[in-house]
């Protein structure tokens, strides 16, 4: 079944936008985390995409207190990341009540350990390949690579992952609608589910997205579509 997944970005404990991921260029919505996620859970919604963007940034996870208050706020599937390099972090959510956990810049930084931890925790890692031009963004976007996103995601084929999210940078927060044709490509190439994430913003980029479910794209993700109100939140998940 296809998964919409809504997303909550969280920077110094608030609810954000980036645009193409940058720092410098960040909307900030008046509304909390937790008013957030029961607006998500009324209107339908079975899992919720949480991303802690300090921790992105930093290298640790810095808004586990707004996490936690989240995932007591919701009985949804939660989805985290942000931050997550190491076993004690990924213990930590899932102690918590999270339900899977993103790793990110580890899997190319380390990805020995990366490949450790998903093998150390079963079905309950997503891989969270960021691209931009096909190479593999990390450190909160901030950083490239120099590592191709196909390379990566052939030596995660055979490991125990939950799915992979794939975002294209260049879309995210654009509102200019999904890359489809990369998206299928990748979904290709896997043998993991695809959530696509970057440039969902209309109920027309989900249907054609959902389209293309049997071709290996499971969910996707719809972050600023919703909280700049340019979708009815209510006829997502009907």
């Amino acid at each position: 079944m296809f998964n919409i997944i809504p997303a909550i970005d969280l920077l110094d404990g608030k609810v954000v936008r980036l645009t193409q991921g940058k720092y410098d260029q960040v909307d900030t919505y008046d509304i909390s985390p937790e008013a957030l996620v029961e607006k998500y859970e009324a209107a339908g919604a079975k899992r919720i995409h949480v991303v802690d963007l300090n921790g992105a940034k930093d290298g640790k996870l810095t808004n586990a207190k707004v996490i936690q208050s989240i995932r007591n706020q919701s009985s949804v599937e939660i989805e985290c990341g942000g931050g997550i390099r190491n076993q004690e972090s990924v213990q930590s959510l899932l102690d918590l009540g999270i339900n899977y956990i993103i790793l990110g810049s580890l899997l190319t930084k380390d990805f020995e350990k990366a490949s450790q931890l998903i093998t150390t925790f079963p079905g309950k890692i997503i891989a969270g390949i960021d691209t931009v031009d096909g190479n593999v963004a990390v450190e909160g976007w901030i950083e490239n690579s120099g590592i191709s996103e196909d390379a990566l995601l052939s030596k995660l084929n055979d490991l125990p992952l939950e799915s992979v999210i794939y975002t294209d940078i260049k879309k995210d927060g654009m509102m200019m609608g999904p890359n489809v044709e990369s998206l299928i490509q990748f979904a290709s190439l896997s043998k993991h589910p695809i959530i696509a994430s970057g440039g969902v913003s209309t109920l027309e980029d989900i249907a054609l997205l959902k389209e293309n479910e049997s071709k290996g794209i499971s969910g996707c993700i719809i972050g600023k579509a919703i909280l700049s109100n340019s979708i009815d939140i209510n006829l997502i998940f009907s």
